[in-house]
């Protein structure tokens, strides 16, 4: 009754992790088309904000509600985005996107994206490596159990006095 009752607390866990994997790729996406998008000469903070629509998952609501604010203030609408999401690096880059609005060029609203994107490039590659140990030690684990549940069951008869059969 107790592992029926920690098992959903366990699932409900296991879900958060891996919404939040889902959203690091996710800005990692999105973080991949600005870097492509900031390159050409006429993009706008309007056009960046319709790619990250058109690949958004997790965020689209979020996003499609800002695009449909946009035209009444692109500030408010950002500033609305931004508090609508909790996730720090998605509100970076929408701080970015403000920045972009008032008078910067996007390309200086994004020139630390390169450095930040390359952080969580390594940061994912260490935790992955990290979580395929973890699933090796598991496996061994595994692998072993039947063995050691035979010695334990072949050890437990001997130390009883039944006979064993060959």
């Amino acid at each position: 009754m107790i592992a029926g009752y920690e098992s959903q607390i366990w699932l409900l866990k296991f879900q958060a992790r891996m919404r939040k994997l889902e959203m690091e790729d996710e800005v990692m996406q999105y973080q991949t088309i600005i870097l492509m998008l900031m390159r050409i000469e006429r993009v706008n903070v309007e056009m960046i904000l319709e790619w990250l629509e058109r690949y958004s998952n997790i965020f689209k609501s979020q996003i499609t509600k800002c695009l449909n604010n946009y035209e009444s203030g692109p500030w408010e609408a950002l500033e609305e985005l931004k508090q609508d999401i909790s996730y720090m690096p998605l509100i970076r880059i929408v701080e970015s996107l403000q920045a972009a609005v008032e008078k910067i060029p996007i390309k200086d609203a994004f020139d630390e994206l390169d450095s930040e994107r390359e952080y969580y490039r390594d940061k994912r590659k260490e935790s992955n490596a990290r979580l395929i140990d973890r699933k090796a030690r598991i496996g061994k684990v595994i692998g072993f159990a039947p063995m050691v549940c035979l010695f334990v069951g072949y050890l437990n008869r001997w130390f009883i006095g039944l006979p064993i059969k060959t």
